[in-house]
């Protein structure tokens, strides 16, 4: 008598916790992936960069430390420049943060869908953030990539 075929754990992501700067370093090196899962430890140090960031740039806008005086030439040019590249960093930090929350919700067993809920004001927010702050469940091993067949894979032992 055979014993029924066992599921082969692969050495997945997330994995153990990770620290702050290896939360940044993920962050950015991960950010257009939408495949895959992010530990809590990984979303929340994003989380808690993100309002810091936010809350010092509405402090200095409050105190008038961003205000432009209207200006002509060539410096008025660095400032549109400056504008763009601030309006870049917005879009990369909305198209990164959107890529680390659909893989947080695969981390919980969740589809990616679950983050269309930010469209609902309001509680659509509150609910992706008690969704962020669930337990990892090791049926969202389905979302990582399976390696092809053949392929030698550590088992992290």
């Amino acid at each position: 008598m055979s014993l029924p075929p066992q599921p082969v754990y692969y050495d997945t992501q997330p994995g153990e916790p990770v620290g702050p700067w290896q939360a940044v370093k993920n962050f950015v090196r991960r950010g257009t992936t939408f495949s895959g899962r992010a530990s809590r430890s990984e979303y929340w140090w994003i989380a808690l960069y993100t309002v810091l960031l936010s809350e010092a740039y509405v402090l200095a806008e409050d105190r008038g430390y961003l205000a432009w005086p209207d200006v002509d030439g060539g410096f008025a040019i660095a400032l549109l420049l400056l504008s763009l590249v601030l309006l870049l960093a917005v879009v990369l930090l909305a198209i990164f943060t959107a890529a680390l929350s659909v893989r947080r919700l695969h981390d919980c067993n969740l589809s990616g869908l679950w983050f269309l809920l930010i469209l609902v004001p309001g509680l659509g927010s509150f609910a992706l953030l008690i969704m962020a702050a669930l337990p990892p469940d090791p049926r969202g091993v389905r979302f990582d990539a399976q390696p092809t067949p053949g392929a030698v894979v550590p088992t992290g032992k």
